[in-house]
């Protein structure tokens, strides 16, 4: 009996153009397993509400087609479920798609759906707010709440909003508890995160893992702007964490509070935050194919 699949698109996200994708589809699934069925974004939060539905309606499978932000909207309705999310790379950064080694081609994405294994892994929230890959506050949730700002999406926009804000970024003072561990300092950033890549191949947590119940907190400290940009060939080769530059912890509940109020970024998505940010890890609460 065939399996039904449902594919939530959000036809906004990335640079490129999604109008082609049925025929992709038709193409490279494998049409002896799935029965499938596509279904378009209308505005935020509209992937949630579709990915709920077909999980109801018993859809196997149910793939975000997007960036970091559709994965998020999508996962947030399956998890404590039996539906498996699956992952089509269509947007910008990619950075749970690339965690998972779904890489960035569409069609041999679809070629997981066909052949991977599903596997359980962990989700988090951050003050309640769900995210199934990073989190944080500090500089790079200020470019990505600027970078949202841009009607242009891709590398260069948020490439130039990086060195636009470089030079006139002041580091948070930060109170951070990990399971009762008190720490406190000056830190550019802040990074809770449950996969490893920011996107574009940038890795910010090399040693995070899905499926162990921790969070990874990565902290870059207070530097001269040179040794930022000396250390930032490690965000390519997997090595941040050797950085003299950084602080890397692990733990299951991160209370993260600042001395101002700054923005917070969940799963790519820039926003104003609190001063007080409570973090969390549900583990073993979500069902995602991974290649087999």
């Amino acid at each position: 009996m065939k399996k039904q699949i449902s594919f939530i698109v959000n036809p906004f996200s990335g640079t490129s153009k999604k109008g082609n994708l049925q025929d992709v589809i038709a193409k490279y699934l494998d049409h002896r397993k799935y029965e499938y069925n596509i279904l378009y974004t209308e505005a935020p939060g509209h992937a949630t509400t579709l990915a709920a539905t077909a999980s109801a309606a018993g859809s196997h499978v149910v793939v975000a087609v997007g960036g970091d932000g559709s994965v998020n909207e999508v996962a947030k309705a399956l998890i404590h479920t039996d539906t498996v999310l699956g992952v089509l790379p269509g947007g910008s950064g990619n950075g749970f798609a690339m965690h998972a080694g779904l890489g960035r081609n569409i069609a041999k994405a679809i070629g997981v759906l066909n052949s991977g294994q599903p596997k359980v892994i962990d989700t988090c929230t951050v003050n309640d707010r769900f995210f199934i890959n990073v989190a944080g506050l500090g500089f790079d949730a200020r470019i990505a709440y600027m970078t949202k700002q841009n009607s242009k999406r891709g590398f260069m926009p948020y490439f130039m909003t990086t060195l636009s804000q470089a030079t006139n970024y002041k580091p948070l003072q930060l109170s951070i508890e990990i399971d009762g561990r008190l720490l406190e300092g000056h830190y550019a950033m802040a990074t809770v995160a449950n996969a490893t890549m920011f996107g574009y191949y940038f890795t910010i947590a090399p040693t995070a893992l899905l499926d162990d119940g921790l969070l990874d907190l990565v902290l870059i400290k207070n530097a001269p702007l040179y040794r930022y940009a000396a250390s930032s060939y490690r965000f390519l080769n997997g090595s941040l964490h050797r950085s003299r530059i950084t602080e890397c912890y692990q733990g299951r509940h991160i209370v993260i509070k600042s001395a101002t109020a700054d923005f917070l970024h969940v799963d790519g998505e820039g926003v104003i935050a609190p001063v007080s940010l409570d973090f969390r890890v549900v583990p073993n609460s979500l069902r995602v194919l991974f290649p087999a």
